[in-house]
């Protein structure tokens, strides 16, 4: 499996997912500005633009409630393959913040158990052991410590 097959199962495991209720978010704006706010409220995780300065300018998978994060964290690693891509492309890779953000989440045992394990569907949550292996065997390119790597796997099958 390449980049871009890793692109197209994460928009397929995320395309019914729908958006969270607006409750979810509604402090959005508070925390990360009107632009976020316009960037992820009331927009499906397939629909959320991740090439806008809302979505770049927005970290909040550790800090929105449980179902919003689950929701929003397909476009992010969305954002997290396309920076992969081209990075693979050129050398070089545009959002160091989004792909912090996402990696961390993605290391966070809590974030597994009280995001992804309850609120993403047995489909969605084989597509994350796909991805887990994916960023484990890129490990190099994304700058990741074998231990970091390995402990995203281990988080993502649960063993």
């Amino acid at each position: 499996m390449d980049t871009a097959d890793l692109i197209e199962a994460v928009r397929e495991a995320w395309s019914g997912v729908p958006a969270p209720p607006a409750e979810d978010l509604q402090y959005v704006d508070w925390g990360w500005g009107e632009a976020a706010e316009r960037a992820l409220v009331g927009v499906t995780p397939m629909d959320v633009d991740i090439t806008s300065a809302g979505f770049l300018g927005t970290t909040p998978l550790l800090d929105i409630p449980p179902r919003a994060a689950a929701a929003y964290l397909g476009p992010y690693l969305l954002s997290l393959l396309r920076g992969l891509s081209l990075q693979e492309q050129t050398g070089l890779f545009h959002d160091v913040i989004t792909r912090a953000h996402v990696l961390n989440a993605l290391s966070q045992e809590d974030f597994w158990r009280d995001v992804i394990r309850p609120f993403l569907s047995a489909d969605v949550q084989r597509t994350l052991v796909d991805l887990a292996h994916y960023l484990a065997s890129r490990r190099d390119l994304l700058g990741l410590a074998q231990e970091y790597a390995d402990r995203i796997v281990t988080l993502a099958t649960g063993s």
